[in-house]
């Protein structure tokens, strides 16, 4: 299920719009992955949605261009790659829908737009 969610601003990794949880937290291999999966997305050097396997997880990143946002999620490998990008859609749509702010959000607001999307692997329990 649902590890880790992140929100990002351009590349800055080490003050996400949202994180949980925090990078220290996690294997450092796994964290710098992601991460430059995101940066060569940004820079038009990778794609800008995708899921990579590693180990017993999944991550993902959704990647918007034209505002720098990025959603990225770590979730256990028992969940489709299909589903995860779904997920990562899903919480973009939301976000867009109820921040006024996207690039610099009241940050306090954004883990309560979090938490209203349900991942679809859990729409279908």
């Amino acid at each position: 299920m649902l590890e880790g969610l992140y929100i990002f601003v351009d590349d800055d990794f080490t003050d996400p719009v949202y994180a949980d949880p925090i990078a220290e937290e996690l294997e450092p291999e796994l964290w710098e992955a992601l991460c430059l999966h995101v940066s060569d997305a940004l820079e038009g050097d990778g794609k800008t949605d995708g899921t990579i396997k590693r180990g017993e997880l999944l991550y993902g990143w959704r990647t918007v261009l034209r505002n720098g946002l990025t959603f990225a999620a770590i979730v256990t490998d028992d969940v489709s790659p299909k589903h995860l990008l779904k997920y990562l859609q899903d919480l973009q749509q939301h976000y867009y829908d109820e921040v006024d702010d996207l690039r610099e959000p009241e940050r306090e607001g954004v883990s309560d737009v979090v938490v209203d999307v349900i991942p679809v692997w859990e729409d279908e329990e």
